[in-house]
């Protein structure tokens, strides 16, 4: 019979917790304030891609509707969602309501709900007239769409 040999057991430097523990570094208000700053200073070039995301949005809205529903169905959802969350974090309530409002229709569609493109078509007209600054009306603009997607989307969802 062979002996056995005892586990030997190494230990593992972890540098980032080793990093971690170490004095210095910023507070928390100093990371929020660095963040805030560097969202700003994009804003100009972020709020200039929202009209061109919309206007790829009525593009790809207004393109094949015959082919793969499914696919086209996830591509306007990820381009609509992209629109929301940059209006969102500029502010830009309408909008992003107007492209939250397009996902939960959207949605609906990629669960089974069978695709209603005069609803999808109104929303894209909306998000296109709120991300090309058209913010007079907004209030009316987002009423109409929560009324389309109130005929469309399950209310569970």
């Amino acid at each position: 019979m062979t002996s056995l040999n005892p586990a030997r057991v190494f230990k593992v430097d972890n540098k980032l917790a080793r990093l971690a523990r170490q004095p210095g570094g910023k507070t928390i208000d100093e990371a929020v304030r660095g963040a805030e700053h560097r969202i700003e200073a994009v804003r100009d070039q972020c709020v200039a891609a929202l009209a061109i995301k919309a206007e790829q949005l009525a593009t790809l809205a207004g393109g094949d509707r015959t082919g793969d529903v499914a696919e086209l169905l996830e591509r306007l959802y990820n381009l609509s969602n992209a629109i929301f969350g940059v209006a969102g974090v500029y502010g830009m309530e309408p909008l992003a309501e107007a492209a939250c409002s397009l996902c939960d229709l959207l949605h609906g569609f990629r669960l089974g709900e069978k695709a209603n493109w005069s609803a999808v078509d109104v929303h894209v007209d909306g998000i296109r007239l709120l991300a090309n600054g058209r913010e007079e009306g907004a209030a009316s603009i987002l009423a109409g769409l929560a009324q389309v997607r109130a005929l469309f989307t399950p209310a569970d969802l």
